[in-house]
């Protein structure tokens, strides 16, 4: 592939996450991410215009200065809940966004795309003086689902738009609504929504083709794989889905704000996340760029069909962990389609330095937090990421500086946090495109941003201490965790055991990483990027430098003894939370690895331990050896490789009693024939090796128990053994 145009254009990726606020004296609830819950009746009040809009139209552009990338949606106005709407368009501004391989883009914060519709509460951009922006970043919009006729936004799920959302934003801005048009789309909906019950009610659905899933397989997939990949392809089976997909869709649970399971909310795939579609069968893949920009999570799977009839399957999918991806179009004709972000070493040193700006370095007891986190992604993923000079920055900006800083009083601008945000991972991408229109996109650079370190909420307090978090605290070890994370290129999933799951509790210590979620998903982005050049760029090097390994190997050895087997030794200074050590071989180093015996560890141990295991097989040739060490937390790591070799000098034969097959090893000096001798003299089985081949697996299939001789000729005298079948 010729590279014909390289254009490198760091952008934004803001990615806000969240813990719930609970009053004082209250229970603990639940929040998404690093989002603290902002009340209907107080977007309401502090939003001086709320309005039922659609996005009509969208424009991306730098901001002043060059330092951000915004989007400009055009809104439609339906329905006027408070406020005066202005004397021209209604233009609200937010986060991100494409200009040609310039790449900014705010997860978590709101995201907007043309055509989605609901309530905005809205107040005056400070930036764009006449234009508007949304009150508590993403909790600034209720977002219509018109399939079902439901709304949602990070926290609450509405189960109906007139009686859950019309009704209670009216009632909370003490007046009813102005209605400026129709809303032919909501309108169409509900008249298509009524029909749909009354055929119900009648019994007279059952005769029309409706939607209906039978299964999907597989039950678990990743969100976000690569396109050339299986690993998100999700195939839905059923009838009535219709023959072509025309207006029908698939559904997903929304992992950015599932809502309850009783009362679900969902998102829908790309166009082009579509693989085929026919009347009893879809194939789609599971996205973490869906059409309004979130990850797709762990729940049932929807098919909604032309007419806007709803399937839900019986089962649920599981989605394992979810990878950011970045939508873009090759050309303004081209589809829309999810790139992977690759890793690459902006610091020429294999990875990224972080610097703490002076509002961090105040609080000595956070840089402690933040770097515990820190090494957990780095020794149990070898994602290369290291404390450097400190910087006198303290924005959050495309500068190439990954600051590490906290947002105070005197911060403005882009750089204040939302109502209700406690923490900001910004990353910053650049893209290049080759010959035949592919792009590629690379992460240039992260910055974290996070509350105020005295109050990141009123009335709450951080916990930068290893002790529990108390329930006034919110715990910044898990929050600190949690974004680098993302900074990571890892999004959110549902599953409450996950450092990237949606939601943690105020109170709550969230600080082990999961292995089936957590490092499974981090160590799919270092195998991904890791040793590649992306863009031409200095590639990205895994490491693991300075960690604490849990097991502390210092001896690993094999020596094999004629007649007993191989004698397999090891060693280790320390184990820490130690379950066992499989012990693996290979014969061939092109053949896959195999499991020969498990041998329990220590657990957690601060003195020396020594371990041995005896491999009882014949050897002819050269045999390799590894210890699979397998942690409590069921993570893994490897040993290095040792091999031990040795010259048949005589026939043997494993194992001995056999049934079905046995395990013959000679001499590998010339060719050989192999023949089985009954107890008259009878020769019941034979075979031939080639020179070189010193060992056989000879099939027993049909031999009678008994007593046998196994005889070996390859050379001037041949060898012979004795043999049991069962």
């Amino acid at each position: 592939m010729v590279l014909s145009l390289r254009l490198l254009y760091p952008w934004r990726h803001a990615l806000l996450a969240g813990i719930l606020l609970a009053p004082l004296g209250l229970r603990a609830q639940s929040s998404t991410c690093m989002l603290v819950p902002v009340a209907l009746g107080q977007r309401v009040q502090a939003a001086p215009l709320v309005v039922e809009a659609r996005v009509a139209s969208q424009q991306t552009e730098q901001t002043a200065g060059g330092g951000h990338i915004s989007t400009r949606s055009q809104l439609e106005v339906f329905k006027v809940f408070k406020g005066q709407l202005p004397a021209g368009a209604l233009r609200v501004r937010t986060a991100g966004g494409t200009l040609g391989l310039q790449r900014e883009e705010s997860t978590g914060t709101l995201h907007l795309t043309a055509g989605q519709q609901g309530v905005f509460f809205l107040v005056a951009d400070p930036e764009a003086p006449g234009e508007w922006q949304a009150y508590a970043g993403p909790q600034g919009f209720i977002a219509y689902d018109l399939a079902d006729l439901s709304a949602g936004d990070p926290f609450v799920h509405y189960p109906t738009i007139g009686a859950d959302v019309q009704r209670q934003v009216a009632a909370l801005a003490g007046a009813a609504y102005q209605e400026v048009q129709a809303n032919p789309a909501l309108a169409q909906a509900t008249q298509r929504r009524a029909q749909v019950l009354k055929a119900r009610q009648s019994g007279t659905l059952g005769t029309l083709a409706t939607p209906v899933i039978s299964g999907f397989s597989p039950a678990a997939l990743i969100a976000g794989a690569s396109t050339a990949t299986t690993s998100s392809l999700l195939t839905i089976n059923g009838s009535g889905f219709g023959n072509a997909q025309g207006a029908g869709y698939v559904q997903f649970r929304n992992a950015n704000s599932p809502g309850p399971d009783s009362n679900p909310t969902y998102l829908q795939p790309l166009p082009s996340d579509y693989v085929a579609w026919s009347d009893n069968q879809i194939q789609v893949r599971v996205p973490s760029y869906s059409t309004t920009g979130t990850p797709a999570g762990t729940g049932f799977v929807r098919v909604v069909d032309a007419t806007g009839v709803i399937a839900t399957s019986a089962n649920v999918l599981t989605v394992t962990y979810a990878l950011s991806n970045l939508a873009s179009q090759a050309s303004s004709t081209a589809p829309i389609l999810p790139y992977r972000p690759n890793l690459i070493s902006p610091d020429g040193s294999g990875g990224y330095t972080l610097r703490y700006a002076p509002s961090f370095r105040a609080v000595p007891a956070a840089q402690v937090a933040f770097e515990t986190a820190l090494q957990s992604w780095q020794c149990r993923t070898a994602m290369n990421r290291t404390i450097g000079a400190a910087t006198d920055i303290d924005v959050a900006a495309r500068d190439n500086v990954n600051v590490v800083r906290f947002v105070t009083a005197a911060s403005t601008g882009t750089n204040v946090l939302p109502a209700g945000v406690l923490g900001v991972t910004t990353s910053y991408f650049g893209g290049c495109q080759y010959s035949d229109g592919s792009i590629e996109w690379v992460v240039a650079e992260t910055d974290y941003s996070y509350a105020l370190a005295s109050s990141p909420y009123p009335g709450y307090t951080w916990n930068f201490t290893p002790n529990a978090p108390a329930f006034t605290e919110f715990d910044f070890q898990s929050v600190a965790l949690h974004e680098q994370g993302h900074g990571e290129q890892l999004t959110h999933i549902i599953d409450p055991t996950a450092v990237m799951n949606y939601s943690i509790s105020n109170g709550q210590a969230k600080r082990t990483l999961s292995a089936s979620a957590d490092i499974a998903g981090g160590n799919d982005v270092i195998s991904y990027s890791a040793g590649y050049p992306w863009c031409g760029l200095p590639p990205f090097v895994a490491s693991t430098s300075g960690c604490a390994l849990p097991v502390e190997l210092t001896a690993f050895s094999a020596r094999y003894q004629p007649g007993q087997g191989t004698q397999l030794s090891w060693a280790t200074a320390s184990e820490l939370h130690s379950l066992a050590f499989i012990v693996e071989s290979q014969d061939d180093p092109a053949a896959p690895w195999q499991d020969v015996a498990r041998v329990a560890a220590a657990g957690s141990s601060p003195t020396p331990r020594q371990y041995a295991h005896l491999d009882a097989r014949p050897l002819a040739g050269t045999r390799y050896y590894r210890l699979r060490q397998l942690d409590q937390d069921g993570t893994t790591a490897y040993s290095p490789v040792v091999s031990v070799a040795a010259e048949a000098t005589a026939l043997a034969a494993y194992p001995n009693p056999a049934a079905g097959t046995v395990q013959l090893v000679g001499p590998a000096t010339s060719a050989a024939q192999v023949r089985l001798f009954d107890a008259t003299g009878r020769c019941v089985r034979q075979a031939a090796l080639p020179l070189g081949q010193g060992s056989l697996a000879l099939s027993l299939a049909g031999v009678p128990a008994g007593l046998y001789v196994v005889e070996w000729r390859g050379g001037p005298t041949p060898l012979r053994t004795r043999l049991v079948v069962n």
